[in-house]
């Protein structure tokens, strides 16, 4: 199978993004987890794009008969759903974290 200019185009994609993810994970910017999700959903991709066929299995295993990029599309809404939930618990952190820091430093000079 002669891999066609989009799969090639994907695959580049692919392997620059897994970059990403080791660079990050080698400087400590990622944990064992954030990596290990990144790798299989990057690894999931080029399955998919290598192996088309692998979307009708999944479209079957997940009862979606009929066409398989219907499956694809409820997996990629179910993930971009479970990354927003994540960023919204990560800057709830966050602003905790900041207003923790503010108070600090407000009863600090008060104390001053």
């Amino acid at each position: 199978m002669t891999p066609t200019i989009m799969q090639i185009i994907i695959l580049v994609f692919v392997l620059f993004a897994l970059s990403r993810v080791l660079l990050r994970l080698k400087a400590h910017e990622f944990g064992w987890r954030e990596a290990l999700f990144w790798t299989v959903i990057w690894s999931g991709v080029t399955v998919v794009v290598l192996i088309p066929s692998t979307v009708n299995v999944l479209s079957k295993a997940l009862g979606l008969g009929g066409d398989p990029i219907n499956a694809l599309i409820y997996l990629s809404i179910v993930a971009l759903f479970y990354l927003m939930y994540r960023m919204h618990v990560t800057q709830e952190k966050l602003n905790h974290d900041l207003t923790m820091l503010v108070r600090t430093i407000s009863l600090g000079k008060r104390e001053k």
